[in-house]
């Protein structure tokens, strides 16, 4: 059995960039779109979680029953993201970071959506998402996640991007 040690994801920042490590340790390149930490419903805290032997039945006793997320995007996503017009730029990104309550002072996981090239998923908006473990860095998954993209369907009219979280702004 192969074991592998800390993993650091790698994507394309902007298009014919080789690829930069990105560091989730350090979000400062990146502009925080959430004021304060935002509360995810039952649900989209089930998905977004590693598989951790937790079941899939929200009220399950070992289930967090809160789960709160700030979110971070490139640059370039930064418009897109805030009118919710548009299509997302080549190399845009698109981070969560999960949190186990409002207080907590680290992410305890991270899920990345990043534009890829036209033809990478045409029927889900070109997107890759990846899953970062927010104590280790490790990546869990990464690709065309099945679980990720059953979710973000339901917003193919702003680019399959969440903005549930920019209430505040909307109100």
């Amino acid at each position: 059995m192969v074991l592998s040690a800390l993993i650091i994801p790698k994507f394309t920042n902007r298009p014919g960039q080789s690829e930069d490590p990105i560091r989730l340790q350090d979000l400062s390149p990146y502009v925080r779109v959430t004021e304060q930490p935002f509360e995810m419903d039952d649900t989209a805290a089930l998905l977004c979680r590693p598989a951790d032997g937790l079941t899939d039945n929200p009220h399950d006793p070992k289930y967090p029953s809160k789960a709160f997320c700030h979110v971070y995007v490139s640059p370039a996503a930064k418009e897109t993201m805030l009118s919710g017009k548009g299509t997302y730029p080549e190399g845009s990104l698109v981070i969560k970071a999960k949190l186990a309550s409002a207080e907590s002072p680290t992410p305890e996981l991270f899920t990345v959506m990043q534009k890829m090239p036209a033809g990478y998923d045409p029927q889900h908006g070109d997107w890759k998402y990846v899953v970062v473990d927010g104590s280790t860095f490790r990546q869990l998954a990464s690709g065309r996640i099945e679980s990720c993209k059953s979710c973000h369907d339901h917003y193919s009219d702003t680019d399959y991007v969440t903005r549930n979280y920019l209430k505040e702004k909307n109100s």
